[in-house]
């Protein structure tokens, strides 16, 4: 009986010791999965930067919508007929112009009928008081919009004109509260004259989107 219970003392010792063993062994098994776990945070940021992969980069400057070629070619062959534009020329025109009504979130219709009224689509316009170009912008009331484009010589330039031209046409409608009649007049410099300039450009303008709308 003596031999037995050392015997039962011996493997009672020999499980205690294999069982404080694995306790003493937990924390290193834990230790050893916490680099797995680390590894994974990465992972998550780069999930969330690739989220906005643009960053801080403004969008308007680096990204230019896709071009309606059905739109662009109606407005085109319509500009050709009625004011006997090449046809390259009124091609880049009404490409501008539907850039710019993208870029300032303004119909590209209403640009073109500015155009249409300001300067029949000349694009060395120059006017008694010496307005210049397509949309026939004053050198003298804007002098800072035109210094960031090179100078009043650059108005000559269809796509700067236009990009001026509808900067400042936007620039009108938000001062006058969205009313396009008025800022019509603000862009036309005649707020202390009877001006027809906002009808002539409105009925240009609707006559322009039934262009584009009907083919």
């Amino acid at each position: 009986m003596e031999f037995m219970g050392c015997v039962r003392d011996s493997l009672v010792l020999t499980l205690n010791s294999a069982l404080l063993g694995a306790v003493l062994l937990m924390p290193v098994a834990t230790l050893a999965q916490s680099p797995k776990a680390g590894d994974d945070e990465p992972a998550q940021t780069l999930t969330v930067a690739s989220a906005n992969p643009a960053g801080d980069v403004d969008a308007d400057s680096t990204v230019t919508p896709p071009v309606d070629q059905r739109k662009v070619t109606r407005l085109s062959q319509h500009i050709q007929n009625r004011y006997q534009v090449p046809s390259h020329r009124a091609d880049a025109i009404v490409r501008e112009a539907i850039h710019n009504g993208n870029r300032h979130q303004i119909a590209p219709e209403l640009i073109l009928a500015i155009i249409a009224v300001e300067s029949t689509f000349k694009e060395r316009a120059v006017s008694r008081c010496g307005a210049r170009g397509l949309m026939q912008v004053m050198p003298s009331a804007h002098r800072r919009k035109i210094g960031e484009i090179g100078g009043f010589h650059e108005l000559f330039d269809p796509a700067k004109n236009i990009h001026i031209g509808s900067r400042i046409l936007v620039d009108y409608i938000d001062d006058h509260d969205g009313n396009l009649r008025r800022a019509l007049l603000g862009y036309n410099g005649s707020f202390s004259s009877r001006s027809s300039f906002p009808e002539r450009v409105m009925r240009i303008y609707r006559d322009l989107q039934r262009v584009t709308t009907e083919g």
